[in-house]
């Protein structure tokens, strides 16, 4: 699979070919549906909503995460129903998995800024097709999007069990070659110490690694806020590290793609994402994409725990 482009978040993807659907993706995936395949639990509905799934890289055969936005074609507008819900297959014939529980995440981001998160294991690689189901206040009938997502290494971006790469990064006090440090404005608090002695300091570290200034989407911009909203409430017990993506912000720089050293070293080829790294200096965790601060939290609380 060809990476998506960077900073390209909810693009517009290719959705899933049903048409009229009569006529014709931490929790574990059970198969609930009775055996009913994504055509039959659509059958008599017509897609009547967008389905844009991030394109992020999913693991399969551990817990990770589908998010997407739903997008009303008629007016442009996102769809902020407090749940969706989702089946996944890898055709639309086959046995289906669901009813999941997709939760609308946007605690910390501006209203609009939400996205749909469903907690997952894909049990194999390859194209997978989802469809999510949606009742909207003042409707009688329900609403159906789709949309298909890739599962499978296509980053070699480190990943949950690898060590953290002790990379010096900009600081206050050393740029490193890289102006500016921080895009975000202002200038957000997460640079007053460099990663490498973040690594060394006993204490675990969140690294978010993004450029506010130059994302191209809606909500990667945010992300950088909502890492720090959280680090207000972890001073002195967990260290916060940000990031900047390409090495300035010249436009030549931007349309190159000339990357900042943190950003190289790291082997960033997809952003925002947020690492969640124990005293030892191990990942536990990421995310890539949207994250709300109720998920951060979570996440680096489990650092402590």
């Amino acid at each position: 699979m060809k990476p998506l482009s960077r900073r390209e978040l909810f693009r517009a993807t290719a959705l899933v070919g049903l048409g009229a659907f009569a006529a014709s993706c931490a929790k574990k995936v059970r198969q609930i549906t009775g055996g009913k395949s994504l055509a039959q639990i659509t059958s008599g509905h017509t897609q009547s909503v967008q389905m844009n799934s991030a394109g992020f890289e999913i693991l399969s055969a551990k817990p990770d995460r589908l998010v997407f936005n739903l997008i009303d074609p008629s007016n442009g507008n996102a769809i902020t129903t407090t749940t969706a819900t989702v089946w996944i297959a890898r055709d639309q014939t086959s046995a289906a998995t669901g009813p999941l529980t997709a939760n609308y995440r946007t605690e910390g981001l501006p209203a609009d800024k939400g996205f749909y998160e469903v907690q997952l294991t894909i049990p194999s690689d390859g194209t997978w097709l989802a469809i999510a189901e949606v009742q909207r206040a003042g409707k009688s009938s329900v609403d159906f999007g789709a949309t298909q997502f890739q599962v499978g290494p296509h980053s070699t971006m480190p990943r949950p069990g690898d060590q953290a790469r002790s990379v010096a990064t900009p600081t206050y006090s050393d740029h490193r070659g890289v102006n500016p440090i921080c895009t975000a404005k202002p200038q957000c608090s997460m640079h007053a110490m460099s990663l490498d002695v973040a690594l060394k300091s006993g204490k675990p570290t969140v690294l978010i690694l993004a450029t506010p200034q130059f994302c191209q989407s809606a909500l990667c911009g945010p992300e950088t806020d909502v890492v720090q909203a959280v680090s207000k409430g972890f001073a002195g017990r967990i260290n916060f590290i940000h990031v900047e993506v390409y090495k300035d912000n010249k436009p030549t720089t931007i349309q190159q793609q000339l990357l900042s050293p943190g950003a190289t070293q790291w082997r960033l080829d997809e952003e925002p994402v947020i690492y969640y790294i124990d005293a030892a200096g191990l990942i536990k965790s990421r995310t890539i994409g949207p994250a709300d601060t109720t998920e951060v939290r979570a996440a680096a609380n489990a650092l402590l725990s």
